[in-house]
């Protein structure tokens, strides 16, 4: 089995991500951190952890991470609605404050994300995968406090960024746009990246058909699945519709998907990656040298320009439908 951390900001493809880790025999999830990010991090935690228990998967504990990004907030008019209340219009709207779940009886473990990131890495046996699909302030956080955990990070697969696509602003996706400078820490890490943006996630599209297909497998995750993608179809519809109107992006899910089969993605190139933090109209904006336009940049990541849609959907319906009982 192989040994992951999660880092999510709960919302409905967190959700689904955390399932798919939760109920994959090839995974050993030691614990998930909750992270500010597509709402405040009291909703983000308690999100998470109504997820762990809806899944029966108490023993795993979950980490409430940092509450706001790193220093992106500091400059006065740099970032507004932070914690995220969600866009303007209500119509748009792919989350929600809570996932549709009852409230959590079980507690976030002692302590704060970042602090048990660094003692847990620093006890590994550098075996462990950090599957980070939110800001990236704990993971920034946890390496400006403790730099040696780089050694002991087996590979980071995150959900961030794009080289093409865009979501919060017209440059910049959202997870990087919320914390650019934790992305860019991470970055230059020397850890092994591996990044899944959009332009692969929406490559990955899963449609009202398979959202239908797993609702008739009838399991516990399977449903609540279903019931994500359809939500997230009716906002993604007026927000930002895909080529295809009957599919929708399921992000985070296919950086877990990644992990476990890195077939998924393709192509993966190695780039030099770097993120824009100067507070401008691209602020957020994260830039891979596809063109090797600077000459003496060494690769830093690996990033996914697509993905096998067909093997992701098969990969959805055989663990939440085969397994989410």
């Amino acid at each position: 089995m192989m040994k992951v951390i999660l880092d999510v900001d709960t919302g409905t493809d967190d959700a689904i991500a955390i399932m798919l880790a939760l109920l994959s025999p090839e995974l050993d999830v030691i614990g998930i951190c909750s992270v500010n990010g597509n709402r405040g991090i009291e909703f983000t935690t308690e999100n998470t952890l109504r997820v762990v228990e809806y899944l029966g998967a108490a023993q795993v504990p979950v980490h409430r991470g940092c509450v706001l990004p790193m220093v992106s907030t500091l400059s006065p008019g740099r970032r507004i609605n932070i914690p995220y209340t969600g866009p303007e219009d209500p119509e748009d709207n792919v989350h929600g404050d809570y996932v549709d779940l009852p409230p959590a009886t079980i507690k976030p473990a002692p302590g704060n994300a970042v602090s048990w990131l660094i003692d847990t890495l620093m006890e590994s046996e550098g075996d462990i995968t950090l599957v980070p699909v939110g800001p990236l302030t704990n993971i920034a956080m946890a390496l400006r406090a403790e730099p040696a955990i780089a050694e002991k990070i087996k590979q980071i697969v995150l959900m961030g960024g794009g080289c093409r696509e865009a979501n919060i602003t017209p440059s910049a996706e959202f997870n990087f746009w919320i914390d650019p400078e934790a992305a860019k820490i991470v970055f230059g890490s020397g850890c092994d990246i591996t990044v899944v943006p959009l332009d692969a996630t929406h490559a990955a599209a899963i449609s009202i058909e398979d959202a239908k297909e797993l609702r008739r497998m009838g399991t516990k995750a399977s449903v609540m699945t279903a019931d994500i993608i359809e939500h997230r179809w009716n906002g993604y519809k007026n927000w930002q519709p895909m080529d295809d109107i009957n599919t929708v992006p399921v992000h985070d899910a296919l950086a877990v998907c990644a992990v476990l089969n890195p077939q998924v993605l393709s192509p993966v190139v190695p780039v030099h990656a770097d993120i824009d933090i100067g507070g401008g109209a691209s602020d957020g904006q994260s830039i891979f040298d596809l063109d090797r336009r600077i000459k003496r940049a060494v690769p830093n990541v690996k990033v996914a320009l697509g993905a096998d849609r067909a093997l992701f959907s098969k990969m959805l319906k055989e663990i939440l439908g085969g397994n989410g009982s």
